[in-house]
């Protein structure tokens, strides 16, 4: 049968005045619309204003290197760093940035600094921004004045609707930066939209008019081609990308993918007719012929091929979407668009499967596991999320909000920052008004009087609706990122003025209608899928922002950091909430403040640091965010906030580690709620945490502190020794008055250190034979002499001598009160093997807390582990809780630093001995400071002391020095303070370490405590 249809070309179409009336120019909706943006900008400005807080060095104003010094003073080697960084201020002024000084301050103290600089003050915030903001303003209504002027007859509603889109992208430009620290994104936004406005006018004119274009098929193609070219060879990619994306300032791409709708366009202008009614032979269906298909298709694979070369996927898609959208509607049937999808998926797939190309299965492995993944820089779409839900139904409101807290928060995820600060209402806003100005895209295609206008505009329409599309997608999780940016809301400029050009050539298009009906494919299906997508993505929104948006924002994601390590990590907005509620104070017994966040609570107690030899000012930097005025004398207890070095070793216990819970005064389950607002002046949520004790008293008495480590330093200065430990505990309740660690290490030595004990074990071993036999007290065993001239005794079934101290006289037939004065090596060994056991000898020792190692070996080496030299190990800590036990009667106290609710240490005191051989032990030891080991050191002290030298033999070096005990031990009174101290390689403990002990006494009877 005959076809009716003429195949021919074409002819150029004749430009003719229009005879239309001209429309009305409606400028009450673009008032409208300035007045929502109007009060959108004024709502942020004062979030903004209100949010500025903290004294600040503005960089752009000092006159010389020592304006910067009390600021520098907060980092490691500031006061060196200040002619440097004075150097670079003057070098680079002005300013816009506080983070142009990384250049010669670390990047993880610049960050420390930051908040304490300012490039620009509110004043000039202010005047920049109005100067901007006029500048945008006068965009919208230039190109009104201009069409009102220039009778134009094109689609009046583009203006008002692009005025309200781009507006909130101006709101969202100035929420993300800080308005005195960083660079000003709206500057380059407004700059933006003002040319883009000047492009949008140009359709007025009669010289700007689509039908000029028709001719143009290849040519475009050809122009895009030259980009890629140019691209390739000399474009770049952002900071840590590969991708060629740049060419200088300018994103060709942009611009390549209008040409590429321009190709389209003319292309199937030409053949659309024949992609619909011819077909090929001899093959059954509705396939069109190859010479119709090939070539638009050949020429759309090789862009495609070419984006993905350059390694930007983004616009790949969107180029493949558009065509299909395109070829669908001429062909007025989806099969093919649906097998190219399916092909699309299909090869997606199969290069996943053989992890080609790298950057699609990284993406990819983000979108399968947004919350846990293996990619460098997987948290992306997780922040993403965490924004959408922070936002919930009606957002945190413009300017209250953190969008800076989001990777690429100011291009690819620019949805979710609007999110965060307007909600699902604004989300649903933005996608009305990409809606709208996708279906008047259309409708200037269906009612256009050219073919070329009618496939332009559906390829214009296309374009911008995949691109909203394909972003939002890829930042809800619907599919995997693409890094396509978001029309009038993304801050790049290219972007800002490809779009105004597509809709200043949508306008042209409409201001040409045919003028009597024309037969054109219809666009109804593109339309439905157009509209079922966006449907979905309204759904996911809903998801995380109205249905689950509580789960979404507590949750955590597991993310690879720099080291490679993968770590769990809060929602930021969690963490800068935290943040603004102030840290509680750690406090000693007395009340003075150990560590703190608040200087002023520095101030008001500078009378106690100046009685404690403290001097505030050079103790402490008024620019810490945390303050610890006792420096090293205190930190192996409370930890360093600020470094937060050893918080997660399994050999301290650090308050602001351990008590955290307390000082920060909230569960972070318990921000989850907040987060939305917290931001808002008056918050009663927040109103009510700040209102908690986050405060945490310590035991410690923070004068005997300070005067322990002077006592325990200037002992180890005359031993000439770096390393020693003392604790100092109420017997009664356990309270830790004093605990003091020296080294040239980090580790806690007073509870962490394990060290022989020497000789201060044999408490532990007569505890074991008091509680095996009372009547113990009185058994005797022999020292002799040896036949190399030592003192000591042999055991039998033991190969070795037991051997006392070198130059210790035999001490004949004693008993244990006698042994412990003496501190006789060979009793000992005889009642641990005889009268004790290895297994009693084990059992009492844990019930003291105390590990004696492997039983076969300490079953082998009973006699010498019975006076301290086998494979036990004791930290100071866990001796001076034995003199405790001692000291109370027989009743050992698990011993505690802080005393508040964040105390885990509550149990109650382990019965270690009945009191009648609690004071058995209490005689024996002070019998070895009358008249034993200790009498030398202790010789003269003005209160009666009770202890236990100790001197640990080590396979090499000299040993280490002990004494534990307690005081005061006079008949009739009651001990307050028991002790241990040590020092390593210190040689004899009646030596170094009692003396340390004596005088520790003394200062804490000078002090009141006893």
């Amino acid at each position: 049968m005959a076809l009716t249809r003429s195949w021919v070309e074409p002819a150029p179409v004749a430009l003719r005045e229009a005879k239309t009336p001209v429309p009305r120019l409606g400028v009450g909706w673009l008032v409208a619309a300035s007045l929502v943006v109007a009060a959108g900008v004024g709502v942020v400005y004062t979030a903004k204003i209100e949010r500025i807080s903290g004294s600040t060095v503005n960089i752009n104003r000092v006159a010389s290197a020592d304006e910067l010094l009390p600021v520098l003073a907060v980092i490691p080697g500031g006061t060196e760093l200040a002619p440097k960084v004075f150097d670079r201020i003057v070098a680079a002024r002005p300013i816009r940035n506080a983070g142009a000084l990384a250049g010669v301050v670390p990047r993880r103290q610049l960050a420390r600094l930051k908040p304490l600089l300012a490039v620009r003050t509110p004043d000039e915030f202010r005047a920049e921004l109005l100067r901007s903001v006029a500048l945008y303003f006068a965009g919208f209504y230039l190109v009104a004045i201009v069409w009102r002027l220039a009778r134009f007859h094109g689609d009046r509603a583009l203006l008002p609707a692009l005025h309200l889109l781009t507006g909130m992208g101006l709101i969202l430009m100035i929420s993300l930066r800080d308005p005195v620290r960083d660079t000003l994104e709206f500057h380059k936004f407004t700059n933006g939209v003002f040319l883009g406005c000047v492009l949008l006018a140009l359709p007025a004119f009669s010289w700007f008019d689509y039908r000029r274009l028709c001719d143009w098929c290849y040519t475009p193609l050809f122009a895009a081609l030259a980009l890629f070219g140019l691209l390739e060879v000399f474009g770049r990619g952002p900071a840590g990308n590969d991708a060629k994306v740049n060419l200088g300032p300018f994103q060709p791409v942009e611009a390549i993918k209008i040409l590429l709708v321009l190709f389209l366009a003319g292309y199937f202008t030409r053949h659309w007719e024949r992609l619909r009614d011819l077909r090929l032979k001899y093959i059954p269906g509705r396939l069109p012929r190859l010479q119709d298909v090939v070539p638009v298709a050949c020429a759309t694979a090789i862009a495609i091929v070419l984006f993905f070369v350059l390694k930007d996927l983004g616009p790949a898609l969107v180029t493949f979407f558009v065509f299909l959208a395109i070829f669908t509607v001429a062909r007025g049937r989806p099969g093919i668009a649906l097998l190219g999808v399916a092909i699309l998926t299909g090869s997606v797939a199969i290069g996943y499967r053989y992890g080609q190309p790298h950057t699609v299965v990284q993406r990819i492995d983000m979108w399968l596991s947004p919350w846990d993944n293996q990619v460098h820089g997987g948290d992306q779409l997780a922040h993403g999320l965490w924004a959408f839900a922070t936002g919930g139904p009606t957002g945190s409101g413009p300017g209250w909000g953190d969008p800076a807290l989001i990777p690429a928060g100011n291009t690819d995820l620019v949805l979710p920052a609007l999110g965060e600060e307007w909600g699902f209402a604004g989300v649903v806003a933005v996608g009305v008004l990409f809606g709208f100005l996708v279906v008047r895209g259309l409708r200037a295609a269906a009612r256009s009087e050219t073919t070329y206008g009618f496939f332009l505009a559906l390829g214009l329409s296309s374009l911008f609706a995949f691109e909203m599309l394909l972003i939002s997608s890829g930042v809800l999780g619907a599919l995997p990122l693409s890094g396509v940016a978001s029309p009038f809301l993304s801050s790049g400029n290219t972007s800002i003025l490809a779009n105004f050009a597509l809709f200043a050539l949508l306008a042209s298009i409409s201001a040409n209608p045919a003028d009597r009906p024309v037969t054109r494919p219809s666009a109804r299906p593109l339309k439905f899928v157009l509209a079922a997508a966006a449907s979905v993505l309204i759904g996911f929104a809903a998801r995380y922002q109205v249905i689950d948006d509580g789960a979404y924002l507590a949750r955590d994601a597991r993310a690879l950091e720099e080291d490679n390590v993968q770590r769990p990590q809060h929602n930021p907005r969690m963490n800068s909430l935290a943040r603004e509620i102030p840290r509680g104070g750690i406090y000693d017994r007395n009340g003075i403040p150990v560590a703190t966040s608040d200087w002023a609570e520095l101030e008001r107690h500078r009378a106690d640091y100046a009685a404690l030899g403290v001097a505030m000012d050079s103790a402490a930097s008024r620019f810490d965010t945390r303050h610890y005025p006792f420096g090293a004398a205190t930190m192996h207890i409370t930890g360093d906030l600020r470094t937060g070095e050893n918080f997660h070793a399994s050999n301290a216990s650090l308050i602001e580690h351990d008590s955290n819970r307390k000082l920060q005064g909230y569960d972070y389950a318990e921000l989850a709620p907040l987060i939305r607002y917290r931001h808002q002046p008056g918050n009663p949520d927040v109103a009510r945490i700040l209102a908690r004790n986050r405060n945490v008293r310590l035991t410690i008495d923070i004068r005997l502190q300070l005067r322990a480590q002077e006592i325990l330093e200037r002992h180890l200065r005359g031993e000439r020794q770096d390393r020693g430990a003392l604790v100092v505990m109420d017997p009664a309740n356990g309270d830790v008055l004093a605990m003091v660690s020296r080294s040239d290490d980090t580790l806690d030595r007073a509870r962490y250190g394990l060290y022989p004990p020497g000789s201060t074990f044999k408490l532990v071993t007569a505890i074991a034979a008091l509680r095996t036999n009372p009547e113990l007290t009185h058994r005797t065993y022999l020292c002799r002499t040896l036949s190399d001239g030592r003192a000591g005794n042999r055991i039998a079934g033991w190969n070795r001598d037991i051997k006392d101290d070198v130059g210790d006289r035999a001490h004949g037939t004693i008993d244990m009160e006698r042994a412990i004065a003496v501190s006789c090596n060979a009793y000992f060994a005889q009642l641990g093997v005889h009268d004790v056991g290895a297994r009693a000898l084990a059992e009492t020792a844990e019930r003291l807390g105390i590990s004696t190692g492997d039983p076969l070996e300490l079953r082998r080496s009973l006699p010498f582990a019975a006076y301290g030299q086998g494979e036990v190990l004791v930290s100071p800590f866990k001796m001076a809780r034995v003199a405790a036990a001692i000291a109370a009667g027989g009743h050992m106290p698990e011993g505690r630093w802080n005393t508040d609710s964040s105390n885990t240490r509550t149990a109650a005191p382990v019965d270690v001995l009945p009191a009648a051989q609690a004071a058995f032990l209490t005689g024996a030891m002070r019998r070895v400071v009358t008249e034993g080991t200790a009498r030398n050191a202790m010789q003269g002290a003005a209160i009666p002391i009770a202890g236990k030298t100790g001197t640990a033999q080590l396979g090499q070096g000299m040993p280490h020095a002990w004494f534990a005990g307690f005081a005061p031990a006079g008949a009739g009174e009651t001990p307050r303070l028991s002790f241990a101290v040590l020092v390593e390689h210190g040689g004899y403990g009646a030596r170094a370490a009692a003396p340390i002990a004596r005088e520790i006494v003394e200062a804490a009877r000078e002090l009141g405590l006893l």
